[in-house]
């Protein structure tokens, strides 16, 4: 295997300084509402533009076994931030959605990297020509 050049050591150490930050920022909110980082990246995957999703599904999402997301998802429905329901086309498959606390939760942890000094440094384009990049690196992802 071919040795990583110096630059993608620098942008491998910058995206994990960045994931640290970002974990950093959101710890109060997270403390806040109770949450633990999974169970963050959980509700974050219940976009409700994306609608309900089965377990499978999120499973693929979070890049997980289907039997961590049954733990996430009781946690998340004890809080009261998820509901599961039986699937419209397949009554066999349950799917979850968040609920109107979930979706406020949801809110709260996205206004709280928004409004942290995380990347309050850089000046619009930047941050612009960033959210490109990072959505770029992201593509393929289904985050």
């Amino acid at each position: 295997m071919a040795k990583p050049s110096t630059n993608a050591h620098e942008l491998a150490r910058a995206a994990y300084a960045l994931h640290a930050a970002v974990e950093a920022q959101l710890q109060e909110t997270l403390d806040e509402l109770g949450l633990t980082m999974p169970l963050s990246d959980a509700l974050w995957q219940l976009d409700p533009a994306l609608g309900p999703l089965s377990r499978r599904a999120l499973a693929e999402r979070l890049h997980c076994d289907p039997s961590n997301v049954t733990f996430l998802a009781d946690r998340l429905e004890q809080r009261r931030f998820v509901r599961r329901a039986r699937a419209d086309g397949d009554r066999r498959i349950t799917v979850l959605s968040l609920t109107s606390a979930g979706t406020d939760a949801r809110e709260r942890l996205i206004a709280a990297l928004a409004e942290s000094s995380l990347f309050s440094d850089l000046t619009r384009p930047q941050q612009r020509r960033l959210t490109n990049l990072l959505q770029r690196c992201t593509r393929h992802d289904t985050r």
